[in-house]
Formats: C-alpha cells, sequence, structure tokens
C-alpha cells in the first residue's frame, strides 16, 4: 500500500467490525489447528522453561550454601547433600535429556556456545562441575577415587576424592547461573506466550 492508497477514505463499515462478535468473524480460509497441532506445541516447546527451573533450584542450592557459610574444611552431612543438588541442577540444562515421546532433545551448549554466555574464568568452572557431575555426583568412575601417590598394593583402601566446592567457587557458580537465567529470559520474552506448556513457576 503506498501513501496515496492511505489518504483514500476508507470504505470498511467499522461500526459493523466493531459489533462483530467471534462467531461473525470469517475464518475459512484459516487452516483449523487440530488436537494433533496443540499436543506436539505442549510437547516441544517448554524446555526453555524447565531449564530455566532447573537454573532457579541451582540458585537456591547456592544461595543456602553461602548464607550459612559452610566451607570445605567444615563439611556436613548437610553440606553435602545441598552442593550434590547444586551441582546436579546446574548441570540438568547440559545434560542427555528427552521430551515426552521419549526422543533425545538438545541440550543447552549444544543450542548456544558456552563462551557466549561465560567469561574464561567462569568457562573453566562450568567445565569442573560438569567434571564432578559426569565422574563424581552422578556416576562413580575409577578416577574419581584414585588418590595419586597412596599405594594400593600395601593399603587397600578407597578414598573419595573432596567433591564440594569452596566458598569463591559457590559464588561464581551462583554469577554464571544468573546469567543463564537471564539469557533463558531473554529467548522467552522472544516467544508468543502461548507457545509454552505452563509449567510450575520455581522462585525467581
Amino acid at each position: 500500500m503506498n501513501v496515496r492508497n492511505l489518504k483514500k477514505k476508507s470504505e470498511t463499515d467499522w461500526d459493523r467490525i466493531d459489533r462483530m462478535t467471534d462467531d461473525e468473524i470469517d475464518t475459512s480460509d484459516i487452516p483449523p489447528l487440530d488436537d494433533a497441532f496443540f499436543e506436539r506445541a505442549v510437547k516441544i516447546l517448554p524446555r526453555v522453561r524447565v531449564d530455566r527451573i532447573d537454573f532457579i533450584r541451582a540458585r537456591r542450592f547456592a544461595h543456602h550454601i553461602l548464607a550459612e557459610e559452610w566451607s570445605k574444611t567444615n563439611t556436613s552431612l548437610v553440606h553435602d547433600a545441598f552442593n550434590i543438588s547444586l551441582i546436579v541442577c546446574y548441570c540438568k540444562p547440559f545434560s542427555v535429556r528427552r521430551d515426552l515421546e521419549d526422543r533425545k532433545e538438545y541440550r543447552l551448549n549444544e543450542q548456544v556456545e558456552i563462551t557466549g554466555v561465560l567469561n574464561e574464568e567462569e568457562k573453566k568452572l562450568h567445565d569442573r562441575v560438569k567434571e564432578l557431575r559426569d565422574k563424581s555426583v552422578a556416576h562413580s568412575d575409577a578416577s574419581s577415587v584414585l588418590v595419586k601417590g597412596f599405594d594400593y598394593v600395601k593399603k587397600p583402601g578407597f578414598f573419595k576424592a573432596e567433591l564440594n566446592l569452596d566458598r569463591d567457587e559457590v559464588e561464581l557458580l551462583k554469577t554464571m547461573i544468573d546469567k543463564w537465567i537471564k539469557y533463558l529470559d531473554e529467548r522467552i520474552s522472544q516467544t508468543k506466550d502461548y507457545a509454552f506448556l505452563t509449567a510450575p513457576d520455581a522462585e525467581s
């Protein structure tokens, strides 16, 4: 439409349009959205919000660890539990996951470059936390219990390596979590609300 057409007086009966009900609007040229469409939309689109909930939970665990002033030198069963929960929740978006139809989904690091969100120092901690999760927390690889210099022939005992993060690492990880939440919030803001499954909202 050019400027000349815009200056013409509209011949549309806008008062009649305003009075029309939804049933009176002709939608015959719009393909109907059947149940299959909405079922698939619900199943494949909410992942970004699931990742956000995982990060929010991880942030709560980090906040509690810092508030309690727990350290690696003075641990407890509760500290261990919160530390493991922090590591697991942080790593969930970067771990193998499947949708409601048991199909493999892309991990967050397969959707965006880690270095596009985290700086070099944060990337190193990210890799360390992932390694803790993959080798010690969620699994128990042999390397995770091997102590250098220990004579396993004379002393056949196993000593699990220290798994808890120190205070500086928890503080940095909390900053990283905030960055990931901000990144996901930006993605959510660019997508229409109806495209997502309504999920139970965690504390933000």
